[in-house]
């Protein structure tokens, strides 16, 4: 995991996982230090002490009095039962989905520290006001992200994500120093497999949900599954538009992860 400082008020927790056969997929967490601190996600399961770690080093715990949880997925809600046990005044930011999600599992959040939103709710959080969204991509029916006018950072959850060529690039600071043709290849092949739907879905519709993102004009946007994009947010926005029309990803299967087994066996 690496911790790093992205502006002046924006700290990224940044991991990256193997997918055998696909590449390296960046795995993100990040944290606004403001008036009133915004925790975004947990980090996930298999890197919940080295998240705690990371994140206390950065911030006490009794400061956090947000947390956004854009969904309810594992590798969003890694250290989520910690974290509300040693920031005891933070709220839950979350939609009632990921609510009703979070209590048929294991991390339940105490209802009483949850504070509901859906796409378009504004909350004052000090002297920011952070609008909710919901992206055009997505793979949990209870996902949310944000967008905070004050940096003009947009928070995005598994939108704009990319399987990366290498461990390297995915723990990149900045996407454009992935080479161009590797990023647009990984954000298609993520979104074909993390969002199938979107080859059914009307292409004038997603490109009308694309559109509301542009609306925001963000400055940066900032996803979990990939570096951070700083500037020229236009160029990955017209990828994703191709995805509705490109061929969908056909995912390996047994004979293929059989073989994928032997290859390592014999190279070990």
């Amino acid at each position: 995991m690496r911790t790093y400082q992205l502006t002046p008020t924006v700290t990224v927790f940044a991991s990256t996982g193997d997918v055998p056969m696909l590449g390296a997929l960046p795995v993100n967490a990040f944290l606004i230090k403001d008036e009133e601190p915004v925790l975004i996600d947990t980090g996930w399961t298999p890197e919940r002490e080295e998240f705690l770690s990371a994140l206390f080093s950065q911030i006490d715990p009794k400061a956090i009095r947000w947390l956004w949880l854009t969904h309810a997925d594992r590798d969003h809600t890694g250290s989520v039962t910690d974290v509300l046990e040693e920031a005891p005044d933070a709220r839950v930011v979350a939609t009632f989905v990921t609510l009703g999600l979070m209590g048929a599992g294991t991390q339940p959040i105490p209802p009483e520290r949850a504070y509901l939103v859906r796409s378009g709710t504004r909350i004052p959080v000090g002297s920011r006001e952070l609008i909710a969204l919901r992206p055009p991509l997505f793979d949990n029916p209870g996902t949310v992200g944000f967008f905070d006018p004050k940096s003009r950072v947009l928070f995005t959850s598994d939108f704009f994500g990319g399987i990366m060529p290498s461990q390297d690039a995915a723990l990149s600071e900045n996407v454009a120093d992935v080479p161009e043709d590797d990023v647009t290849a990984g954000q298609l092949l993520w979104g074909s497999v993390d969002a199938p739907w979107a080859h059914s879905i009307d292409e004038s519709k997603f490109a009308a949900a694309l559109d509301e993102v542009r609306r925001f004009d963000p400055e940066v946007a900032l996803s979990t599954h990939l570096p951070p994009i700083r500037g020229d947010v236009e160029r990955h926005l017209k990828t994703i538009a191709q995805l509705p029309g490109s061929t969908p990803t056909q995912t390996p299967d047994q004979a293929e992860l059989e073989a994928a087994l032997a290859q390592i066996a014999h190279g070990a």
